[in-house]
């Protein structure tokens, strides 16, 4: 986004902005599915700054490609309530996904903050997310007593609560430490990297350990070979839409074989990407509909071999899966254009931070292979979130 399509809103304006990012790794940490009203709700708020307040629109800063691929899969959503096998849970769908992208896009579209108040919404970001740490610890201490106390849950099961708030932090983690590394404040960086080490450690959410590994070993590419990084990263997310349900299959085939090596949620994983890839391949096309990969039919043979399924009624826990088993290899194109213009638009920004993007790409995609729905609208908050920072960093950073 050009600097120069841009004025800035002023400092009284963006307090709602600096609140909201500071619950995101407290409020958020605790309750991850607030992610969804924070984000979606601070992009209303600055939308109408924008026009009320400023006296301006902001549609000036939507970018067209993010806003044609989002018309063009809203549309796939809606018209796959002709064809779903539930329509009353595509019609919930395709509202959820518009719903999503109206958000997401109005929060991108927000004019950007002063320096000063950007570079106040990092610090107190820094700040919160070192607080997030200390609840998260301290809560383990105990038992997970608070935990339990906010979800009604027992002891033992709360500890799970946290894995949402945990891989929605490893995102919004990155544009922190682009940030501090740009600042050169290494102090608080080491500290900021020892507190989410801690978390990683102290959590129960492997996703967000495998995120944060691929987001280590893509910075670190980003930062030795700058040159080769977005297309070994458009290349292999390439590979990864186009070939997962076959690879996915064959995985499942051999999930005997690979057992030992798993958790029982591994292991359950693995039968439920069985029967999902089977249902790709038989509406290849255009899937099953949005939303309605729950309501898939998994055959007396398929539920025979399992050892943790025995109906339908789940998601397939991949969200490249989903897409072809929802909308078919049109939702997975565009899906693939999603991602390989956020790769082209990383290399926008300011060099300085481009590393730290890349690496947040990475375990954004990470994330995506293990965990949530297309429709969580929690997941592309926090998405967004992470987005918006690296495009106020790269603002006042100015141009590569």
């Amino acid at each position: 986004m050009s600097s120069s399509l841009h004025k800035t809103l002023t400092p009284m304006t963006q307090w709602p902005a600096i609140v909201v990012f500071a619950a995101l790794p407290t409020v958020g940490l605790v309750a991850g599915p607030s992610y969804a009203v924070l984000i979606f709700g601070l992009a209303v708020v600055q939308l109408a700054q924008g026009v009320f307040v400023n006296g301006r629109s902001t549609t000036v800063a939507i970018d067209p490609a993010l806003c044609l691929l989002a018309a063009g899969f809203a549309t796939l959503c809606w018209a796959s309530m002709s064809w779903s096998i539930d329509p009353t849970h595509s019609l919930h769908g395709a509202l959820q996904v518009t719903a999503i992208m109206v958000g997401a896009l109005a929060l991108l579209a927000a004019l950007p903050p002063t320096y000063e108040t950007t570079d106040l919404l990092l610090r107190v970001l820094v700040i919160a997310t070192i607080l997030g740490a200390t609840i998260i610890v301290a809560d383990s201490l105990f038992s997970y007593r608070f935990e339990a106390w906010v979800t009604g849950r027992t002891n033992v099961t709360a500890a799970t609560k946290y894995n949402r708030g945990i891989d929605y932090l490893g995102l919004i983690a990155w544009p922190q430490f682009a940030f501090l590394a740009l600042r050169r404040r290494y102090r608080e960086t080491v500290l900021l990297a020892v507190c989410l080490l801690a978390i990683l450690l102290i959590g129960a959410s492997l996703a967000a350990r495998v995120a944060a590994v691929s987001g280590v070993l893509v910075f670190a590419l980003a930062f030795w070979l700058p040159r080769i990084v977005a297309p070994l990263l458009a290349c292999s997310t390439t590979v990864l839409a186009a070939g997962l349900p076959f690879a996915l299959r064959v995985m499942a085939n051999h999930r005997a074989a690979l057992a030992p090596y798993l958790k029982p949620s591994g292991l359950q994983r693995l039968e439920i990407w069985d029967y999902m890839t089977a249902r790709v391949f038989e509406h290849p096309l255009l899937g099953w509909g949005i939303a309605a990969a729950n309501a898939v039919p998994v055959t007396p043979a398929e539920i025979s071999s399992y050892v943790f399924r025995d109906t339908p009624g789940t998601y397939p826990h991949n969200q490249w899966l989903e897409l072809w088993v929802e909308t078919g290899a049109v939702g997975a194109a565009l899906g693939l254009a999603f991602a390989l213009v956020v790769i082209h638009r990383i290399q926008r920004v300011a060099a300085p931070s481009r590393p730290f993007a890349y690496a947040a790409f990475a375990s954004a995609v990470a994330v995506s292979c293990v965990n949530f729905e297309l429709t969580t609208d929690s997941w592309w908050a926090a998405m967004a979130a992470t987005s918006f920072l690296f495009v106020i960093i790269s603002h006042h950073i100015g141009p590569r």
